[in-house]
């Protein structure tokens, strides 16, 4: 390019190009461009824009951090580097230039409605909402403002709320397909089937032959126990590559459907064939290992014996110590959480990590280690009892109740160190049949973590199941545990008696509010654990003893439980 109107030229032709979509002629000239005119703004910002549009934000992000420097007062430059940074993770500065959008646009609504998301990435949920309300307060209608106010609404679990501002930005354009997955997710997994049916239809009629809608249409057929006809639906069903999640909970409810017919060797292969997608797209930072060097530290650890001499830590203050519900994951916990927040004196915390942030504030702000709990210093005993009763305290609904149970099956990991800060505690600890509990950790699509990522295959979770209870007994070896084992056999055979006997270890009286439990659940709104579906109706006996179907599935494993059966008088 020898002069401005050859340069002028060439940025026509790319900006048309641009325009016309042609992206791969476009990036050629604005690269001829940027060569010989380093400092040109036009090509740099589309530049960007390419990039950004084939993913590439770090090479966006230089491209459009030249444009800026060029002119660093354009509300829409700001606010789609802010997004380079968003989709690059890097918050803080992303955060930055939505608000510089912000200040040189007051009236900025989607610099309004990106804040919001970054500040959700941030887990800042005030600051999140303030930018989210500030967004509909500019346009009541925007369709992204009401859908990510939604968003965050269910988060929040204010799903009325949530339900309307999703309905909002469905009146608002019909043809916007999130919006239905996302309320059909709240409907699903709160049990309002006649909303889910109804918004099924409607949604039927707009996207055909959409696997979204077929998903959710097939839970539907589940809940409804029309297995053959959730057989029919997806069982030659193709996805695209980037339908993950459709593929996941299609696979989830047609391995679960043919289980239910009888076909067990078919839904066992889809069962592992769920697990192995959840394994290959899992992200990369959920290491199966880090859970199991968890687990065996404390197992080695607390193998000695000369911890029962241990003398007992010194309390500085008169509060009760807590209550745990704790068990290996799909042992009726769930089941034990509906039925005990039915009782008017009983209110549970359902999996919140309260106990995860206690050992990482001991651990890693503290810089405490295992053999540092015998000698616990009375101050530091107070300054963790204090970190755990605020956590409690920030997540109670109802400050009236005699009993708040802080329910996380796999906090029987960390019952050791419960022990040494809160040595009157009490535990309930739930147990099934081993191998039912394990088949049915093998058959949930859960949402991944350290612990979790070792469910993908029946040998881990076995050996997990092995280790986790060899864990238990060895901490009833060197503590006295307050606690008190509850079968889920016996809560189906003996609900009255089972559970009776549960509230006399709580010190509560008997309630036949509990008997109706499933009402209760009826009422939860959304169940945050893969039993959403279980609680909300009577107890039934089809779940005991399922494994035997599976038998010849074990059989193929060297890893027995015979002695937890034997154990826990199976």
């Amino acid at each position: 390019m020898k002069n401005n109107n050859d340069l002028r030229e060439n940025l026509d032709f790319a900006n048309k190009f641009f325009r016309n979509k042609n992206f791969v002629k476009a990036e050629k000239l604005y690269k001829k461009i940027i060569k010989k005119f380093p400092n040109n703004f036009d090509a740099n910002y589309f530049m960007a824009s390419i990039k950004a549009q084939n993913n590439s934000f770090n090479e966006a992000k230089d491209y459009m951090e030249k444009a800026n420097s060029i002119n660093p007062n354009l509300p829409e430059l700001n606010n789609n580097l802010g997004l380079v940074y968003l989709n690059l993770n890097e918050i803080e500065k992303a955060i930055k230039y939505f608000k510089k959008a912000i200040s040189l646009n007051k009236n900025y609504l989607l610099a309004y409605t990106n804040l919001g998301m970054a500040y959700v990435n941030q887990k800042k949920v005030l600051e999140a909402k303030e930018n989210y309300l500030k967004a509909l307060e500019i346009d009541p209608d925007n369709l992204l403002a009401n859908y990510n106010f939604a968003n965050l609404l269910k988060r929040l679990g204010d799903h009325e709320n949530s339900e309307n501002f999703y309905k909002k930005a469905i009146e608002i354009d019909p043809n916007y397909l999130p919006s239905y997955n996302n309320v059909m997710d709240l409907y699903d997994k709160s049990n309002q089937n006649e909303k889910l049916k109804d918004l099924i239809n409607t949604a039927e009629k707009i996207f055909l032959n959409d696997q979204v809608i077929k998903s959710f249409k097939a839970k539907l057929f589940y809940k409804n126990k029309s297995y053959k006809e959730v057989i029919s639906l997806l069982e030659n069903t193709e996805f695209l590559p980037e339908q993950i999640v459709q593929k996941q909970a299609s696979y989830e409810v047609l391995a679960k459907s043919y289980d239910k017919v009888g076909d067990y060797g078919r839904a066992f292969k889809l069962f592992q064939m769920l697990n192995d997608i959840m394994d290959q797209g899992k992200d990369q930072t959920v290491d199966k290992k880090i859970h199991i060097k968890t687990t065996k530290d404390r197992l080695n650890f607390f193998s000695n014996p000369k911890i029962s001499t241990w003398d007992p830590p010194k309390i500085l203050d008169d509060r009760r110590d807590p209550y745990f519900l704790i068990g290996f994951p799909r042992s009726g916990t769930t089941l034990l959480d509906t039925i005990l927040r039915s009782h008017p004196s009983i209110e549970v915390l359902e999996e919140i990590p309260i106990i995860n942030r206690f050992i990482d504030h001991l651990y890693i702000n503290k810089g405490y280690t295992l053999e540092n709990l015998e000698n616990t210093d009375p101050k530091l005993i107070k300054e963790m009892r204090d970190y755990y009763f605020n956590q409690i305290e920030s997540y109670k609904k109802n400050k009236n109740k005699k009993i708040t149970i802080d329910k996380m099956p796999l906090n029987i990991v960390h019952v050791g160190e419960i022990l040494r800060f809160f040595p009157n505690a009490k535990f309930i600890l739930a147990l099934r049949h081993p191998y039912d509990c394990v088949l049915s950790c093998f058959m949930q699509n859960f949402m991944l973590n350290h612990a979790m990522a070792n469910f993908l295959n029946l040998d881990d979770t076995l050996k997990l199941y092995d280790l986790t209870m060899s864990l238990w007994k060895k901490y009833t070896n060197v503590f006295i545990i307050d606690h008190h084992l509850i079968r889920y056999e016996d809560v189906v055979s003996n609900f009255k008696k089972t559970i009776g006997d549960l509230l006399k270890f709580l010190n509560v009286k008997w309630s036949d509010n509990v008997i109706e439990f499933y009402k209760t659940a009826e009422k939860r709104g959304i169940i945050n654990t893969p039993s959403y579906n279980q609680v909300s109706q009577p107890i039934y006996s089809n779940s005991m003893y399922r494994w035997k179907n599976y038998e010849k599935e074990f059989a193929k494993s060297n890893i027995s439980l015979e002695n937890w059966i034997k154990e826990f008088n199976y």
